[in-house]
């Protein structure tokens, strides 16, 4: 089955016969409607390479590591968690990257807040990212 946007033009014989009396015999479908068969057409996208999609999955790995510093960080220490989430609400960007820095973070990464979280977008030389977002 397809989707034919135009379903007016599905019936080729819609006119009465006398006005069709100069046209071939009507077939089932106009050809221009019908959903390609030909099995040899090839294919807008490039043939699939999983190389880089394998590159990107190992190297978004040392990324999550380096979130989980963060993490760990926040879930072990109660100041250190009241410190960042004071920061945020104050807007004191600097203070909020350097508490982050300093878990041991090595990536680079960019922090936007807001009155409800904390957004750490964690990217890797144009290979991949990885968003951790925080609630309060």
């Amino acid at each position: 089955m397809y989707y034919n946007p135009y379903p007016y033009f599905v019936y080729s014989n819609h006119y009465p016969t006398w006005v069709m009396s100069n046209h071939s015999p009507a077939s089932p479908f106009p050809g221009y409607l019908a959903m390609p068969t030909n099995p040899t057409t090839t294919s807008p996208f490039p043939p699939v390479d999983t190389h880089k999609l394998k590159s990107s999955a190992k190297r978004i790995q040392t990324i999550m590591q380096q979130a989980q510093l963060l993490t760990d960080k926040i879930d072990g220490s109660e100041q250190f968690a009241h410190d960042l989430m004071n920061a945020a609400q104050l807007s004191n960007k600097t203070e909020v990257d350097k508490l982050i820095a300093s878990t041991g973070i090595s990536l680079k990464f960019d922090t936007k807040y807001t009155p409800d979280n904390l957004r750490v977008l964690f990217t890797e030389s144009g290979c991949c990212a990885l968003t951790l977002i925080l609630n309060w």
